[in-house]
């Protein structure tokens, strides 16, 4: 049975696996993460050519490749057998500045793509000039996301999702996670790729890293359970309430309150969070009876929810559910911040996430008319006007 890499060894497959995808032979550059991982596993010194020569026919791989190893600086004959070396990689700086501009653009979020994900996609073995142009800017990721040959033999997956791996590719330098743990799922999958629903469990963003063999290296908080609905930890008379639509802000919001104590949220005194789950206006009764076992002489609810025209929609049917039984407003600072960070990030609104809600009636704008200066209210118009989306994980724990 096979030993495991050590830490070191799983290093230097990574680098002569990207080493190994630029000098060898072109028809063998798919396979150059299993060359590179068959002869650091050899685990000899020197290596015997033997044993050099059983890898390479493992992967068909001919006298050629092994000319290219040598000449690479990989494998240096020693007598009959050969050294292992990892010579170091070199780059032109011309390409080198040129490939740090472009880590540092941020990717803009993708439209849904039905019908246009990974299904379809095919295995590509032969070559070709344009296949080859797009293998070798896949070799210049990082061979984490190509080592196991997926990618490589799957160049359409490059051309349909190239924002994305890039994204990844930028994300991943210089370390060993994607996130450190912090970050909810979709709070991680807004930041790195502008779609809060990339990395969801069945959605393209897993299956393709999944594909790629690297789903170990996501890093998030651990999912809450849909059981923790409210958090007010003390009796008020006078109750101010933030109630949020999805579940990353209202574990955000219950732990500054419980965990680290605080009182105020985006400097607002809040006495306590509760989550509606999208969901909370379909069934009149479920807030209503919450609050009646507070014991509160007057509530104030503060709706936080998506910017588009179903989070809009929420905020309006809760207003009007209240009946005079409560007091209903949006939370104005959460919503100050969305809309200042999405304007930093996509000046033109149109660029925000496109949503299926076209056919959905646009209401609840009047509700923040008086809470937003005027270019947040024209960035926010553009937004649910054109059936974009804002989501609530724009914002983290940091920001509250």
């Amino acid at each position: 049975m096979a030993h495991r890499l050590t830490e070191q060894e799983h290093d230097t497959v990574l680098t002569l696996a990207k080493i190994l995808g630029k000098q060898l032979p072109s028809q063998f550059r798919s396979v150059a993460g299993g060359i590179a991982s068959g002869l650091v596993r050899v685990r000899k010194s020197p290596l015997p050519a033997a044993d050099v020569a059983a890898v390479l026919d493992k992967y068909d791989a001919d006298e050629s490749a092994l000319r290219a190893l040598v000449e690479a600086g990989v494998l240096e004959p020693a007598g009959d057998d050969y050294a292992l070396r990892v010579p170091r990689e070199q780059q032109d700086p011309a390409e080198k500045d040129e490939r740090s501009i472009a880590r540092t653009e941020p990717p803009r979020p993708p439209a849904r793509r039905a019908g246009h994900g990974l299904a379809g996609l095919d295995t590509i073995r032969k070559q070709s000039p344009e296949l080859n142009d797009v293998r070798r800017q896949i070799i210049d990721l990082d061979p984490r996301l190509w080592i196991n040959g997926w990618l490589l033999s799957t160049p359409d997956a490059f051309l349909r999702f190239e924002r994305e791996l890039r994204a990844l590719d930028a994300a991943l330098a210089g370390g060993a996670t994607l996130g450190d743990g912090t970050l909810s799922l979709r709070e991680l999958s807004y930041q790195l790729f502008g779609d809060e629903k990339f990395l969801a469990v069945e959605s393209d963003g897993r299956k393709l890293l999944h594909l790629m063999g690297i789903t170990d290296v996501v890093s998030c908080r651990p999912q809450v359970k849909l059981e923790l609905l409210h958090h007010i930890p003390k009796h008020h008379r006078h109750l101010r309430l933030v109630v949020s639509e999805n579940l990353d802000p209202w574990v955000n919001m219950r732990n500054a309150l419980f965990l680290d104590g605080r009182k105020k949220l985006l400097g607002e005194r809040v006495h306590g969070v509760v989550f509606g789950n999208g969901y909370l206006v379909d069934d009149p009764h479920k807030l209503p009876d919450l609050l009646d076992t507070l014991g509160a002489d007057d509530v104030r609810i503060l709706y936080w929810g998506d910017i588009d025209r179903a989070g809009l929609s929420i905020l309006a049917k809760l207003a009007d559910m209240a009946d005079g039984r409560f007091a209903v407003e949006p939370f104005a600072p959460a919503y100050r911040k969305m809309l200042r960070r999405a304007m930093r990030r996509f000046p033109d609104p149109l660029q925000n996430e496109e949503t299926d809600q076209r056919d959905v009636r646009l209401i609840g704008l009047e509700l923040l008319e008086g809470v937003l200066d005027k270019k947040e209210l024209a960035y926010l118009r553009a937004v649910v006007e054109g059936a974009r989306l804002i989501p609530q994980e724009i914002l983290t724990a940091r920001d509250l």
